[in-house]
Order: C-alpha cells, then structure tokens, then sequence
C-alpha cells in the first residue's frame, strides 16, 4: 500500500503538469479551455482523493510520514485547490478561465511534489 501511495503521488504531479501545459496551450492558442480539460482536471480530483483514501488507511495501520503535519497540510492542500480554482474561475471571461485553471494545475502538481517531499 506505501508503494501505491508513493506511485499515485508521481502520478499526480505528472498529472498536475499535463493539465497546466494543457491549459497554457488553450490560453496562449485559443484563449479559453475545453471542456476536455475541465474533464482531466475532475479526474485529477478524484485521483487525489483516491489518493488521500490511501493515506487515511495507511494511517490507520500505523504507518507514519517524516513529517505527518506538513504532509497532511500539503495533502489537505492539493485536494482543494482544484474546486477552489474551479470556483473562483467560473465569473471570469474565457481568457482569465483558462489562466486561472492553469495555474491551478501547476499548483496542484507542486503542493502535491511538497507532500511527497515532506513523507521522508
């Protein structure tokens, strides 16, 4: 289960970074983003989720980060800033839309890189 953990957290800053190269793409080309990325972006969610499902069950069977409350808080974190981005996009124009967005998921990608890097 630590392995999947580590792995899932790889993944998803590989993931944050496809999103914010994505949505940059969509920004400087057409100046707004897909609704396929909109779709990316929810699975990004729920993989992070899935993520912190992981972690709670790791903690419960008594496994421990180096640092539990910075990776907790980093963890907390990466799992909001998409629905916070998600929101607070969603009164602007196309063009601040896709910005916002995409700095979200480069956000994402480094609050969850700072998780794994505070585990130790």
């Amino acid at each position: 289960m630590i392995l999947a953990h580590q792995r899932l957290a790889f993944a998803l800053i590989l993931l944050g970074l496809v999103g914010a190269g994505w949505g940059f793409w969509g920004w400087g080309r057409k100046g707004a983003i897909s609704s396929a990325l909109r779709a990316f972006l929810l699975l990004c969610e729920a993989v992070v989720l899935l993520q912190g499902l992981f972690g709670m069950v790791l903690l419960a069977q008594g496994y421990r980060p180096h640092n539990l409350g910075f990776h907790l808080m980093y963890g907390v974190i990466s799992a909001l800033v998409i629905p916070v981005v998600w929101v607070l996009s969603s009164r602007r124009n196309p063009r601040s839309e896709a910005l916002y967005m995409s700095l979200g998921a480069l956000l994402f990608a480094g609050v969850t890189f700072r998780a794994l890097a505070v585990a130790g």
